[in-house]
């Protein structure tokens, strides 16, 4: 790799600067419920089709595994197209929401400058903060009652992306610096919000996962038992003595009785079930990969097949499976699944080439992702697919960043 192939742009500078913009505006709208993300995302796009420097930007892509996986799983999922057996707006919705693989090699290629993917990052941090203080307010009814069920996003998504932003703040507390007890109130705050009002169970877990995750990263094998213990007497207190966790809880222990009951008798419906919904699903979705395993049905097929699949029972159809490696698999069979996990992989790889804060970070995200697509398809999803991807994006650009220094430093 020669140092001017991987020299610096500088045609369409403007350009360039535009897809840095585009970046930070779209890292600062992934925990905030507004449309500003939809146009960031078109802004980055068109700036990045205008950016030139196409053989710079292909050793980047080349530079960074992860770009590769994702660009793969991307093209699998429009290959799954040809051969779908969903309806034609159903093929084209999902494929619509697949399309943000895009962003995860957009984002390698042109953010080049690493004072500008410090600054996305930022502004991620900024907008969840500002998403937290609107969760506050909403309970505490100081926005109009018109306005709560738009001034945060849907519970879900909230508390998936805030489990992140409260663990990426306490892992900034173990940098020295003097603002590391501030950083240490902020996760507090965040994580008290989303074990106190919010009530996301999916949230919960995934904010479990990341306590095990960070001690881990500080104490290693030490820390698991710390992170461990941490989490089951958050947990213990969470659903003993914060009222909203105590009824999801006992929520989930009801709706799992009701479901068994079901099975058993094969009465009533489970409509109302969410959790029993979610298991029957999954139970479903394993009979339709056993039917179609190497390549699956095709992408944005799974609402039709399914239907096929309970017709004539008193099953609730289901347009995903509420569990991404299921939904890839029932789309894309093996082959999409091995692609999936494939990126996950890599990107876990590609993160240990950065620096260590940058590095945790990237694990925290796809410990996130990948647990809770154990209970929600969150790359299919607008908000946690966009975080996923565009997050994965910020962090490993550095990676590419790193390999065009380390070649400049061998061509001296």
């Amino acid at each position: 790799m020669t140092q001017q192939a991987l020299a610096q742009p500088t045609l369409a500078t403007s350009n360039w600067r535009l897809v840095d913009l585009a970046a930070v505006l779209m890292a600062f709208t992934l925990p905030l419920p507004t449309a500003l993300g939809s146009v960031a995302t078109v802004l980055l796009l068109l700036a990045w089709l205008l950016s030139g420097r196409w053989g710079e930007q292909f050793q980047r892509w080349r530079a960074v595994p992860t770009a590769m996986w994702a660009t793969a799983l991307l093209l699998m999922f429009v290959i799954g197209t040809t051969y779908s057996a969903g309806t034609g707006h159903g093929v084209s919705n999902f494929m619509g929401k697949y399309a943000k693989l895009l962003l995860v090699p957009v984002l390698i290629m042109a953010l080049m400058d690493p004072r500008w993917r410090r600054r996305a990052i930022n502004a991620f941090l900024l907008g969840a903060v500002i998403a937290t203080a609107l969760s506050y307010a909403r309970f505490f009814n100081w926005v109009p009652t018109r306005l709560h069920e738009s001034v945060v996003q849907g519970h879900i998504h909230f508390g998936t992306i805030m489990a992140f932003a409260a663990y990426f703040f306490a892992r900034k507390a173990f940098e020295p610096g003097r603002w590391r007890w501030l950083w240490v109130l902020v996760a507090a705050w965040m994580a008290f919000d989303l074990l106190y009002i919010n009530i996301a169970r999916t949230g919960y877990v995934v904010v479990f996962a990341l306590i095990v995750l960070l001690a881990w990263q500080r104490f290693r094998l030490r820390g698991l038992v710390i992170g461990t213990v941490a989490a089951v007497v958050l947990a213990g207190v969470a659903f003993t003595a914060f009222p909203v966790a105590k009824l999801r809880l006992e929520q989930a222990v009801s709706n799992i009785q009701q479901y068994k009951q079901f099975e058993r008798t094969r009465e009533g419906n489970l409509d109302a079930n969410s959790l029993g919904l979610r298991l029957q699903f999954w139970s479903n979705s394993l009979r339709l990969i056993a039917q179609h395993p190497i390549l699956g049905t095709g992408t944005g097929s799974l609402h039709e097949e399914y239907a096929k699949l309970v017709a004539g029972t008193n099953t609730l159809d289901a347009v995903n499976p509420h569990n991404e490696y299921l939904s890839t698999t029932v789309q894309l069979g093996v082959i999409g699944l091995a692609l999936l996990l494939g990126m996950g992989i890599a990107a876990w790889r590609d993160g240990l080439k950065l620096p260590v804060i940058e590095r945790d970070a990237l694990q925290g995200v796809i410990v996130t992702i990948a647990v809770g697509s154990l209970f929600n398809s969150l790359l299919l999803d607008v908000n946690e697919g966009r975080f996923f991807v565009v997050m994965l994006g910020l962090l490993l650009a550095a990676v590419a960043h790193q390999v065009r220094k380390q070649a400049e430093g061998i061509a001296v």
